[in-house]
């Protein structure tokens, strides 16, 4: 996955459904990041109203910092 989270760019951090920007910078269809984070907060005991914060690899981290998935690996 290339270098940790901390370095890598935040493409999201706010409550809610992403924008289509993220999705256009993971260059992948918003209905599949859509999924991809349910199933990453789903495998992490969170609930869909959980914030999560998104990076420009697909990382995907809890509100703590820690990574909780890869966007890549849920399509």
């Amino acid at each position: 996955m290339g270098r940790p989270p901390h370095q890598q760019r935040v493409i999201w951090d706010k409550s809610g459904n992403p924008t289509r920007h993220v999705s256009d910078v993971l260059q992948i269809e918003r209905w599949q990041l859509r999924e991809a984070i349910h199933a990453t907060k789903a495998k992490s005991n969170l609930l869909s109203t959980d914030k999560v914060v998104i990076y420009d690899n697909g990382d995907i981290t809890d509100t703590s910092g820690d990574v909780i998935g890869n966007a890549y690996d849920e399509i």
